[in-house]
């Protein structure tokens, strides 16, 4: 077990902080990322950027708030986002990758930092709809990679990551349970960005 996996659970081998992951223990399928269409390489860079954010997201959240139970969410929940980022890393070569990834980086903190900063309230509303978007389009990556032949076990792979999101969105929606004009305002702006952000990400 790796130390993101080791991360992820309890001593016991329970789910870490009660957050289970079905990427936990997988491991990036073998295969030849330059033999695929380009139409799915360009999902698979997008992918990958998306989980850079995603772990950024959570590191922003850092000197954002003092709420022990916002920072709780947020550790547990970077860890799942890690084990994606290692597993979307150890698939994707390093000359596939966004060209780009310090401002996605410096984008994913920010994105988590302004909503920590407004509040609770607001952080959990952002996750919840960014999450809820990102398993939607990992639906779409499915369905696209299933019409292009894609190997099953690089479908898998997609299949687990969107399980956890989707878990991740249920998560954030029970926290933010009612929020407000500034918090629905921002999780519109993080979904925005992020559609966004795919169609920057497939090109550079």
């Amino acid at each position: 077990m790796g130390q993101d996996e080791a991360a992820a659970h309890g001593g016991d081998g329970s789910p870490y902080s009660g957050f289970p992951s079905d990427a936990v223990g997988l491991t990036a399928p073998d295969i030849d990322v330059d033999a695929l269409p380009p139409a799915l390489r360009r999902e698979l860079r997008a992918s990958h950027v998306g989980e850079t954010v995603a772990v950024a997201l959570y590191d922003g959240v850092a000197g954002a708030s003092r709420d022990p139970d916002l920072l709780t969410f947020a550790r547990s929940h970077r860890t799942v986002e890690a084990v994606h980022l290692r597993l979307w890393s150890d698939l994707l070569p390093p000359g596939r990758r966004s060209r780009i990834l310090p401002v996605w980086r410096a984008a994913g903190r920010l994105m988590g930092w302004l909503p920590a900063r407004v509040g609770p309230e607001a952080f959990y509303a952002v996750v919840g709809a960014v999450e809820s978007w990102v398993d939607g389009h990992y639906a779409g990556q499915i369905a696209l990679s299933r019409r292009l032949g894609a190997p099953e076990a690089l479908i898998a792979l997609m299949q687990a990551c969107r399980e956890d999101e989707a878990r991740h969105s249920r998560d954030a929606g029970r926290l933010a349970c009612r929020p407000g004009v500034v918090a629905r305002l921002l999780a519109a702006l993080a979904v925005a960005g992020s559609r966004a952000g795919v169609a920057v990400a497939r090109r550079l």
